[in-house]
């Protein structure tokens, strides 16, 4: 019974499936995925800071008002005529009521880079951002592909399947047949009738693993108006853009193209800048500043006159010893520019290596195909034989059961063999950072 219902239950999703092309599927993610949401969101969060750091360029500008009230004044104590006769006098300082606002401005003049380079790493941390979501839509693309060609391959070896147990029927009903003319034993009806059973639960799962694979596509598309969806087609052999080039080609298109050694020269250019700043620690700073003021004092605060005053300065500062901070600053930011290089070097060695895997995998699933469709098509014929002679009483039952099984394997095979092949091209084209070649 659980098995009725869920046949039931992936029959009815089937029937209501909408039918989504590959192209579709992809602009779908592109729009809607939750990982492209958020690399986009860090991308404008990357900008606005890069906008952020060039208000460091302009000058400083900033209003104050203080208004204080001296509950008790200070006093000063004077003996005018010390050891004399005149007592000494007490003083108060200043009044009850101080008021004071005004307008100050700074801008600094020299800072030895560090503005610059500060602004310099901000816009490479953009770069970084879009770099890293040009990734996410790779991975997406990827992904997208991955479980479409997933479900289209599940869908050829659920009929694959289907004609296995078609077979497999047909000679448990030929078998029930011959033993009703005295031609076959028990035997014969019961192995014909285990083997047409047990397609069954094959074909259940390979159904159930297609419900779980098109789930799989509708989440990572994302888009809320689908409600169920369905690949359109059986799995075929794509083309390969890149059956032309050879390694040498392909690996000296990927300097230029992937995105892990762009990502590593932009980390190159901060490890400068970082060492920049570092240097930047141990320049004078000068820094210019200013303002305008109006203060009042008086015992009465409805008496509070303002009066104006301004200034202009000009500061000037050298570290002089920091207890040798600003000496181990530079000396680790100079060790970061060698990590970079190092860095560089590593992910040169392993886009090379990727590539090379990437290619020769693609000619080792092309040469599976080659072999297994010679292989389904004497299956085929193997099977269609087996069929005729087992009719006529020139074939044992396990020799048509043996072409049943040998007809499923080798269908397997091949539409395993291209599923991963199409896989193999497209992580090719992930390895060239072209995804989007067709």
């Amino acid at each position: 019974m659980k098995k009725i219902l869920t046949l039931i239950m992936i029959l009815t999703v089937a029937l209501s499936a909408r039918e989504i092309s590959l192209e579709e599927a992809e602009k779908l993610a592109l729009k809607n995925n939750l990982q492209i949401k958020m690399s986009e969101a860090s991308l404008q969060k990357a900008k606005v800071s890069s906008r952020e750091t060039l208000a460091n360029f302009f000058p400083t500008v900033s209003s104050f008002y203080q208004l204080q009230d001296n509950l008790e004044l200070s006093v000063m104590v004077v003996d005018f005529d010390g050891d004399g006769p005149t007592p000494a006098m007490e003083i108060q300082m200043g009044k009850k009521f101080s008021s004071v606002t005004g307008i100050q401005l700074s801008y600094p003049i020299f800072t030895g880079g560090a503005i610059i380079n500060g602004q310099l790493m901000s816009s490479v941390a953009v770069n970084l951002s879009e770099l890293s979501l040009q990734d996410q839509v790779n991975t997406v693309i990827y992904t997208i592909r991955l479980l479409y060609y997933q479900s289209q391959m599940l869908n050829s070896m659920i009929e694959a399947t289907e004609v296995g147990l078609s077979s497999s029927q047909e000679s448990y009903q030929l078998a029930l047949q011959r033993q009703a003319v005295g031609q076959a034993t028990q035997l014969d009806v019961l192995q014909t009738k285990v083997r047409y059973e047990s397609y069954k639960p094959q074909l259940a799962s390979l159904k159930n693993q297609l419900v779980s694979a098109l789930a799989n596509l509708k989440t990572y598309i994302n888009d809320p108006s689908l409600d169920a969806i369905s690949v359109v087609g059986k799995l075929e052999q794509i083309d390969n853009p890149y059956a032309s080039m050879t390694i040498s080609d392909l690996q000296e298109l990927t300097k230029n193209e992937r995105l892990e050694l762009k990502m590593v020269q932009e980390q190159q250019k901060i490890a400068k800048y970082q060492r920049n700043l570092a240097w930047s620690s141990i320049m004078p700073k000068v820094q210019l500043g200013g303002n305008v003021q109006w203060q009042a004092n008086d015992d009465v605060f409805a008496d509070l006159d303002h009066l104006r005053s301004s200034n202009i300065n000009l500061g000037v500062s050298l570290p002089l010893f920091a207890g040798g901070k600003n000496a181990a600053s530079i000396q680790k930011a100079h060790i970061g520019v060698k990590e970079a290089q190092y860095q560089m070097e590593q992910i040169e060695d392993f886009v090379y290596t990727d590539v090379d895997a990437a290619y020769r995998k693609v000619e080792e699933m092309q040469s599976n195909i080659y072999a297994t469709e010679d292989v389904v098509k004497q299956a085929e014929e193997a099977l269609r034989l087996s069929k005729l002679l087992y009719e006529n009483g020139s074939a044992t039952r396990l020799e048509l059961t043996s072409a049943e099984g040998g007809y499923l394997g080798a269908k397997s095979n091949y539409i395993s063999s291209v599923f991963q092949y199409n896989i193999a091209v497209e992580d090719l084209k992930k390895s060239l950072n072209n995804l989007l070649t067709k």
